[in-house]
């Protein structure tokens, strides 16, 4: 496991000592690694008395609401943009691409100093001014986790509200533990996260089990709708508006949706692409781990793990995407194009 230096974690130290209104952000559609890591850390500088508030490009998924049971996870809305102008530091989590703030970014990447805390590579010219990244770490809140024990929090147990979110990103970003990524070090986190009073069970129990009727409707039609390379080591599906509008489903309700037909017997490599507002795509790829896709979403702007990545695009058609992605593939897996 890559180790960020005691040096890199003393700077960020000193930022924060140096700064009295802190902003806290992570990436659009935000999932449980992200919102963990900023959740735990608001709890962290609200104990050293810091003017501090989590701000998001979109709201808080109804899934991950135990482990923000004070509500501080907010909206962005032109309201926020006063506190906004006099952020000393923003602190971003797991976004990989500094654009994937949305607003948030706008407003405080050239107003603020910024510091991101990441284990996805990042992107060329970033505004980051301190950027502090781990491609090997299972998690960014697993980083979180080693930042506490560095300044000496874990030589106690932790806030149970910071416990919890630290335990959300892990369980989130390891797929509970099953993923590559997964070391002896991580289930050494989360034993000592559950020695803190995390309730593992019913934290998983709600961010797993707790599927919309509208979600189980739209997994249907994917099921429905997936097509096949010759062999079936490519599995893919698109999702239209329509869709989503036939199911009333909304764009969250497929988040999962591309790991769960991945799991296809044979399966190499499955890819969504999801129609959003205003003719812009969502591209999420999943890998089985011997085929690396991140270097095709970065072809599209996006990018992501060797093995579970992604992109938007408002610049081609739905077609044009699919066509893309599909050569691309055929030049790593040969002979797999031309499905059904």
């Amino acid at each position: 496991m890559t180790q960020i230096s005691s040096h890199t974690w003393d700077e960020l130290s000193q930022l924060i000592d140096d700064s009295n209104i802190i902003l806290l952000s992570t990436h659009i559609n935000a999932d449980g690694d992200g919102l963990g890591s900023e959740i735990a850390f608001y709890y962290y500088l609200k104990e050293l008395g810091k003017d501090c508030r989590i701000i998001n490009a979109t709201g808080l998924p109804y899934n991950y609401a135990g482990i923000d049971p004070d509500k501080v996870v907010e909206l962005y809305s032109d309201s926020c943009d006063n506190w906004l102008d006099s952020v000393d530091l923003t602190i971003v989590f797991d976004i990989g691409d500094h654009r994937r703030t949305g607003p948030i970014g706008e407003k405080v990447y050239t107003t603020s100093t910024v510091v991101s805390i990441d284990h996805h590579p990042p992107r060329d010219n970033h505004p980051f001014t301190l950027n502090i990244v781990d491609l090997n770490a299972p998690a960014t809140g697993y980083m979180i986790w080693k930042y506490f024990q560095h300044i000496g929090m874990t030589d106690k147990n932790l806030e149970l509200k910071i416990a919890n979110g630290l335990y959300v990103s892990l369980v989130t970003d390891t797929g509970s533990f099953k993923y590559q990524s997964t070391t002896s070090d991580t289930h050494l986190m989360a034993a000592y996260l559950l020695d803190c009073g995390v309730d593992g069970y019913a934290l998983q129990r709600e961010i797993y089990e707790q599927r919309r009727i509208p979600q189980i409707k739209m997994l249907g039609d994917v099921i429905r709708h997936l097509k096949y390379s010759k062999s079936g080591k490519i599995v893919w599906v698109i999702i239209t508006q329509e869709m989503k509008d036939a199911n009333e489903a909304e764009d969250g309700d497929v988040d999962g949706f591309t790991e769960f037909v991945r799991a296809i017997e044979s399966v190499e490599v499955a890819f969504m692409i999801q129609e959003l507002q205003n003719r812009t795509y969502r591209i999420n790829f999943r890998s089985s781990g011997n085929v690396i896709i991140n270097d095709i979403a970065q072809s599209f702007g996006g990018g992501g793990h060797k093995f579970a990545a992604g992109a938007r695009i408002s610049d081609l058609s739905q077609d044009e995407i699919e066509t893309k992605i599909l050569h691309q593939l055929s030049e790593k897996i040969p002979g797999e194009v031309n499905g059904n």
